[in-house]
């Protein structure tokens, strides 16, 4: 790889063109509609939504615009933020130098020709890049700070993405409500998580879409993996990661999330990710695997058997699995059904299963025991996408279903997984992907 050793005058280069660079095929209005439900939900204060920057995914990982900048804007640019501004701040709090006043900002950083030279081009500030956000204004991000600090004086309620979890005070949302608190002790922060995360639970028919054509393409890549694990002794797990990785690219998609290629006793680990076992005859591997395409993942599990026969065991495992899928499915009540009741639903059907294996102990214990996961979680721009476990499920919702059980000391999992949408009429299974049923058939 050629090291970049940009000129130290970036102005003596010059740009070659400005790109169009389409925002994902996603009609402007789309994302216009989001950001103004974003603002009626928090009408009292200014909302600040910051994109990534190339410095988190700096090593293995590819670049990746954060979620719900990408939700509100459809920009991808790394080290942008959009700030909508409330009703009612005084003429003087938004001289932003514009010629008009304005209620939503995209801030980006000036284009740089040296960088673009190794890099390709970026969206920068500009009226082009205003056409095509349909956002009402683009300053240079560098002016946010200043501006910022102007409008938090006349307003000092301010909406960020709250950080959570154990490694919260280390994100880059931490980051931002720190910088932002030293340049305005008196800011008051509020979380615009809740919010966001319920109108990013109901997909319209351009966010269902793109999910069905990233299940069609994961979709492809069971069906080759499936192909390559019947073929027997001797292959490894990298192996069958490698044929997804191929059916992926060759039809346009990225990876949702890490593939997980399970064989054997990895079958019983639930986020297996090192993919290097020599799978032998027999064994159960769990595929679960997820295409993205413009940014919306899908997320399918299916198990093999390597050789494709499988045991008398295997196949009473294999069976309750998929009767359990079926059942979540066939059970569903529109409207009232949250996660967390399928969830227990599951763990219900599991336990009345006559079906019994032993625990680490040797002690015969009920099917229950062996499903230590939830029952599914919402699907979109994030595997694990954003939205309520406790609340009923509205039309429009996309999640996943995906029974499983795992017995380490049969050496044994399984875990079949497939995306639902929420109908009025009850859940409709996306996509067309391979039966649950084919692996015993």
């Amino acid at each position: 790889m050629i090291v970049s050793n940009p000129p130290s005058d970036p102005a003596s280069q010059k740009l070659v063109y400005t790109p169009p660079l389409p925002l994902d095929d996603f009609p402007v209005e789309e994302f216009r509609k989001r950001r103004k439900a974003l603002r009626e939900t928090y009408p009292d204060g200014i909302v600040l939504v910051r994109g990534a920057t190339e410095r988190e995914f700096r090593g293995p990982l590819p670049y990746r615009q954060n979620s719900a900048f990408y939700y509100l804007t459809g920009v991808q640019t790394p080290g942008a933020f959009l700030a909508m501004l409330p009703d009612g701040l005084p003429p003087q709090a938004g001289n932003t130098g514009l010629s008009k006043q304005v209620r939503e900002i995209l801030f980006l950083p000036a284009r740089n020709p040296s960088w673009e030279l190794w890099t390709g081009p970026q969206l920068g500030p500009g009226e082009e890049t205003q056409k095509l956000t349909g956002i009402e204004a683009t300053l240079e991000a560098g002016r946010l700070w200043g501006l910022l600090t102007t409008w938090l004086s006349y307003c000092p309620t301010l909406y960020v993405v709250a950080p959570y979890g154990e490694d919260a005070r280390f994100s880059p949302d931490y980051a931002l409500i720190e910088r932002i608190r030293q340049m305005a002790p008196t800011a008051q922060f509020r979380d615009l998580g809740p919010g966001l995360a319920k109108l990013r639970m109901i997909k319209s028919p351009a966010e269902i879409e793109c999910i069905e054509q990233a299940i069609a393409i994961t979709d492809a890549a069971l069906r080759a993996a499936r192909n390559l694990i019947h073929e027997g002794d001797g292959r490894y797990e990298y192996e069958v990661e490698a044929e997804v990785l191929h059916t992926f690219r060759r039809h346009g998609a990225n990876l949702g999330f890490a593939p997980i290629i399970g064989s054997g006793i990895n079958a019983t680990i639930l986020h297996y990710t090192n993919n290097n076992k020599r799978m032998e005859n027999g064994e159960t591997v769990v595929v679960d695997i997820g295409a993205q395409v413009r940014a919306y993942t899908a997320d399918l599990t299916r198990t093999f058997i390597v050789g494709g026969k499988p045991s008398e065991r295997q196949r009473e495992i294999y069976g309750l699995v998929a009767a359990a899928l079926k059942y979540l499915v066939s059970s569903y009540r529109p409207g009232v059904d949250s996660l967390d009741d399928l969830n227990m639903r599951c763990k219900a059907f599991l336990k009345d299963h006559p079906l019994r294996a032993p625990d680490a102990h040797g002690e015969e214990r009920t099917m229950d025991t062996f499903m230590p996961h939830g029952a599914g979680h919402h699907l979109g721009l994030d595997v694990h996408d954003v939205g309520e476990r406790y609340e009923p499920l509205q039309p429009g919702a996309v999640f996943t279903l995906e029974p499983g059980i795992y017995l380490p000391e049969e050496r044994i999992g399984v875990r079949l997984e497939n995306d639902y949408l929420v109908t009025e009429s009850g859940l409709r299974e996306l996509g067309n992907a391979l039966s649950v049923d084919a692996e015993l058939e």
